[in-house]
């Protein structure tokens, strides 16, 4: 990110896309789910058993730049065996959609924002970033 931004001039990119491979999560213990979490800006809550159900939003002050609008695309394997990391993303990603925050610091609000518009449809459903193919 840092490099991007450095080739930027400065300025952060508004989106990235990803692309989940089920072998390479698994090789990489969830790199891959650790950085699109962290684009968007927020992190993982562990329960007692250290399972990660839920998630919070790192306050901006703390993240120091924007949200990045952050596109997945899982593959087949993935799908399959990551459902719930995927419901995961999915709900970070719209808990970034959803936050009162400005939109020159939150570029997933921005983007759903200009979507639902366009689109006539809910922010909720406009914030919609992490697709497969069908089963």
């Amino acid at each position: 990110l840092e490099r991007l931004q450095s080739d930027n001039g400065g300025v952060y990119p508004e989106s990235i896309a990803f692309t989940l491979w089920g072998t390479d999560n698994i090789k990489t213990y969830g790199e891959s789910l650790a950085q699109v979490l962290q684009l968007v800006g927020v992190r993982p809550v562990p329960d007692s058993l250290g399972r990660v159900n839920k998630l919070e939003l790192i306050p901006l002050e703390e993240l120091g730049r924007p949200r990045v609008d952050t596109v997945v695309s899982c593959s087949g394997v993935f799908r399959d065996l990551f459902i719930n990391q995927m419901n995961l993303l999915d709900r970070g990603i719209k808990m970034a959609a959803e936050a009162d925050e400005p939109l020159e610091m939150n570029f997933v609000r921005k983007h759903a924002l200009e979507q639902a518009e366009e689109l006539g449809v809910s922010l909720r459903d406009a914030a919609t970033r992490v697709f497969s193919n069908a089963a």
